[in-house]
């Protein structure tokens, strides 16, 4: 039976994914939901077989579409293009490295019919059991970042978005490589909507295996929180201005997404063997990233304040 107008796009970027995006795809043919939906792969340009390996699951599976999205490289980009071709009026994006419940659809479906902008659960150890040496962390689901902690951020390997809402904003910024999924979730914060959490949505979390893989994760991540701080330069003042409450209060969440990891592994004391090594290379990564981050935000304009800011209770 073919599905004529779906309620539900999921979005998946996809770069030299062929190792990984089979089991994700996998998990989307299972769906155990009544709510028609489109996965679009949005190709990035791949040298591996992931063209071919989407073409070959396209048979049978009318839900499935292969997307063209190699004429600009990230994977802002590539969310965009899926975001253009998406047909249904609610857009969620997911990885192509990651796993999603068997009820991810339908919960994301639910959760998008009463938030607008909503993010689900993280789970770390069903897809890393075998890893030689991963991090000794799983994220969480919202975080802050210490200049910026009136608004929470989420990753887009678990993000749902009102289509509505993710035009109003001008989708993902595209000269962003990291981190972009905390800049869309800020800019439809300051746009006057809400980022909720609904834990119900699940997401299995793949992480990166080997202390060179830490590394160079722990290296973007700490470009992309650089570029962010220039980014929202004048925004974080203006909110901070405005915020009545005690910046550092210990009510307050983790300040990033990398130094709630950290906080997390240290207080979790995983730190023997591979693991601490790919602790270590992360921690290191992050550290140069950084430096390097903090040059390349030279040349970064800052966002304008917006005329209405959020209030600090999230209204």
């Amino acid at each position: 039976m073919r599905m004529t107008v779906p309620a539900l796009s999921v979005v998946i970027p996809a770069f030299d994914a062929e190792a990984t995006l089979g089991e994700q795809l996998d998990a989307f043919a299972r769906q155990r939901t009544t709510v028609p939906f489109e996965v679009l792969v949005c190709d990035n340009g791949s040298r591996d077989g992931t063209r071919a390996l989407v073409r070959a699951r396209e048979v049978g599976a009318p839900w499935l579409r292969l997307l063209d999205a190699s004429a600009r490289r990230g994977p802002a980009a590539a969310r965009n293009v899926g975001a253009r071709h998406a047909q249904a009026p609610l857009l969620a994006f997911a990885d192509a490295d990651d796993v999603v419940a068997d009820d991810w659809v339908e919960t994301m479906h639910a959760a998008l019919e009463v938030d607008e902008l909503v993010t689900g659960s993280l789970e770390g150890e069903l897809l890393n059991a075998a890893h030689r040496a991963s991090v000794s962390w799983t994220s969480e689901a919202v975080y802050a970042m210490p200049f910026m902690p009136r608004l929470r951020g989420a990753s887009t390997n678990n993000l749902g978005v009102r289509r509505a809402v993710f035009e109003k904003v001008g989708g993902f910024h595209e000269d962003l490589r990291t981190s972009e999924d905390t800049d869309l979730c800020w800019r439809i914060q300051l746009a006057g909507h809400r980022l909720v959490e609904h834990p119900e949505i699940v997401l299995h979390v793949r992480k990166r295996d080997g202390v060179r893989a830490a590394f160079w994760q722990g290296y973007h991540y700490g470009v992309g929180d650089e570029l962010l701080r220039a980014r929202y330069l004048l925004v974080a003042a203006a909110l901070c201005e405005q915020d009545e409450s005690p910046r550092g209060d210990a009510a307050a969440p983790p300040s990033s997404a990398s130094d709630r990891l950290r906080q997390l592994a240290e207080r979790v004391g995983r730190f023997r063997g591979r693991v601490r090594w790919a602790d270590h290379a992360f921690r290191a990564g992050h550290r140069w990233g950084s430096m390097r981050g903090r040059r390349a935000a030279r040349e970064v304009v800052p966002l304008p304040v917006p005329v209405v800011l959020p209030r600090p209770d999230g209204a």
